[in-house]
């Protein structure tokens, strides 16, 4: 279905992060999940297959527009323009249009994590050309392996123990 912030006409690429794993892992793995049903749930294995986790940096400052608290005041918003449910992301999208326009200069929105308000998610907008790059804001970090598949090795153990936080495992291979 796409993102909550994702661009309605094609006119600007987007790219989501977190500034920490566990953001990433939150707005990943655990947006969708039906919290009421008890014990462990699965996750189907194809939700890591293939995906990985990168560290990143900011290629120069950024200037984020604060979704959140004041911030989203600000804007005319509260919580729900961040804890939305899909069924609503066409509005969001619509918002993420009009901040875009209210303030030109902004690279992107930052929010807290819908899952874990601990952490902080974020949007970046840029150059479509450039949507796979990070929308070319940001650079990967060259002491660190770019990225690590999250289906095996370091990357799925440290996404294991996260997981049983939540309550989720990733069901075997098929």
């Amino acid at each position: 279905m796409g993102g909550r912030f994702d661009s309605i006409d094609g006119s600007y690429a987007y790219w989501y992060g977190g500034r920490s794993e566990e953001a990433a892992f939150a707005e990943s793995f655990a947006r969708q999940l039906d919290y009421t049903k008890p014990g462990p749930r699965p996750l189907p294995y194809k939700v890591v297959d293939d995906r990985a986790v990168s560290v990143v940096h900011a290629a120069r400052d950024l200037h984020l527009v604060v979704a959140y608290g004041a911030g989203a005041e600000q804007l005319g918003q509260d919580i729900w323009l961040t804890t939305a449910d899909e069924d609503d992301y066409p509005i969001t999208r619509e918002w993420a249009a009009a901040v875009r326009g209210w303030v030109p200069d902004a690279d992107g929105l930052v929010w807290k994590s819908r899952r874990d308000p601990a952490e902080d998610a974020l949007a970046l907008w840029g150059d479509p050309a450039q949507a796979k790059d990070g929308c070319g804001l940001v650079k990967f970090d060259p002491v660190v392996d770019p990225s690590e598949l999250l289906g095996s090795g370091p990357a799925r153990l440290r996404l294991d123990n996260w997981l049983v936080r939540w309550r989720l495992y990733i069901e075997p291979r098929t």
